[in-house]
């Protein structure tokens, strides 16, 4: 390593913040390893996936931080939903995605977990430092970052959902403004009518626009301005947002260009905070590499099955197929059930009742005040509160029910829109 080369390590290295290591965590779900090599041969051993594993999948928490504490800027009057500055003490997660990377490393899935949805949060070292968080059920998934740190909030994706988390990746306001902005902006589709928030005062004509700084941070947030206020709709405009970011990474040239990932990379690792072990720019490269064959088209962005809470109608719980979901996500198989290499690794695999999927859809509903996301039953099914305990290591083979609102990372910007708020421009 050269004298340069040495500096930029060293400096991109100092700019990272960690918050934990996922080792401490108890009772954690499984590994999973590629299949043994058959005796007396050298070849990988045969599955169904097109290509050969290349080690067991990684599961990366992505946790955008909704916090004012150190932020600056503002979109918005300062007493409104969209002003970005001052100090709440607060660091919700208010935008939570898994991205799973599969072993053979040439596919991804990106599940958004609904900020609202109810799940039983295990005990956790407080945020602070300063004592303990006692686990909670019924509790709101976003605040257990608030909480207990990132590292609590992969401990409730462990404990709840029985999912390994691998490492985790916070991002706050300022970090999110500055990657666009440097990339100068980002396109993203607005549904008929447009976006005419009176709360954020994000004002949006319909159709193709390039968003950046503030703007684009409203709009990533944006709830009111789409029918129902709806938490789900907003995670499909960000859903959007992220596969025309990936477009416009890729097609910039940016990573090819020493100059420009340098700077790039400078202001990612001074505005994240990661697990202890993905703290160094040697293990975000060694990440980096082990992705680099994952094209767009193998990527899909889902969003977590989810129904009404039948005591809060302003609350989600995790639907009958989100299971199957998690159990593809555990086992390493494609939505479609197609393995990409998966065998449980340092336990046998539990048997667990999948719930049977019943065809149950989410689908934003407005609420008495309309800050709240919801989801709406099928008629006469219950919602479900809790998935199956235990992991499972067998999925579905022949996929999920349930409308995941699929979006590939190379799908037109515009398809698939959420509708927009009947809001007249002046906020009437």
């Amino acid at each position: 390593m050269t004298g340069s080369t040495g500096y930029v390590y060293l400096h991109l290295d100092h700019n990272i913040h960690t918050a934990g290591d996922l080792n401490t965590l108890p009772d954690r779900p499984p590994v999973l390893v590629p299949p043994p090599t058959p005796s007396g041969s050298s070849a990988p051993a045969a599955t169904t996936s097109s290509t050969a594993p290349q080690g067991p999948p990684i599961n990366i928490l992505l946790l955008g931080s909704q916090t004012r504490d150190g932020q600056t800027g503002q979109f918005g009057d300062s007493n409104s939903t969209g002003s970005f500055g001052g100090s709440d003490g607060t660091d919700l997660s208010d935008t939570s995605m898994l991205l799973h990377i599969s072993g053979d490393r040439k596919h991804a899935i990106v599940v958004s977990i609904p900020r609202d949805t109810l799940v039983d949060r295990p005990t956790c070292p407080s945020r602070d430092g300063k004592g303990t968080i006692p686990g909670e059920q019924r509790a709101m998934f976003d605040a257990s970052m608030s909480l207990g740190g990132p590292l609590c909030a992969a401990a409730t994706v462990e404990q709840y959902f029985h999912v390994r988390v691998d490492h985790f990746v916070r991002l706050d306001f300022n970090g999110f403004r500055k990657i666009v902005t440097y990339l100068g902006g980002v396109e993203v589709c607005i549904p008929p009518g447009g976006i005419n928030d009176p709360f954020s005062h994000l004002n949006l004509p319909a159709g193709r626009q390039v968003v950046t700084g503030d703007e684009a941070l409203a709009f990533v947030r944006d709830r009111h301005g789409l029918a129902g206020g709806s938490d789900l709709a907003r995670i499909e405009m960000q859903k959007m947002f992220l596969t025309s970011l990936i477009t416009k990474i890729e097609d910039s040239g940016t990573l090819n260009d020493a100059g420009e990932l340098y700077q790039l990379a400078n202001i990612t690792t001074s505005s994240i905070t990661t697990d202890d072990a993905l703290g160094s720019v040697t293990a975000l490269l060694d990440l980096a590499s082990q992705v680099q064959d994952v094209k767009p088209h193998d990527i899909d962005f889902v969003t977590m099955p989810t129904v009404q809470d039948q005591i809060d109608p302003n609350r989600v719980d995790p639907a009958p197929d989100a299971e199957a979901l998690w159990a593809l996500i555990r086992s390493d198989q494609a939505l479609d059930g197609a393995s990409t290499a998966a065998t449980t690794a340092n336990s046998a695999p539990t048997a667990t009742a999948t719930p049977t999927p019943t065809g149950i859809g989410t689908t934003p509903s407005p609420t008495a005040d309309g800050p709240t996301p919801t989801g709406t039953p099928a008629q006469g099914t219950p919602a479900q509160g809790t998935p199956s305990q235990g992991s499972s290591a067998t999925a579905p083979s022949s996929g999920i029910a349930t409308d995941l609102q699929d979006r590939p990372a190379d799908a037109d910007i515009c398809s698939n829109l959420p509708a927009s708020n009947p809001y007249a421009a002046d906020g009437s």
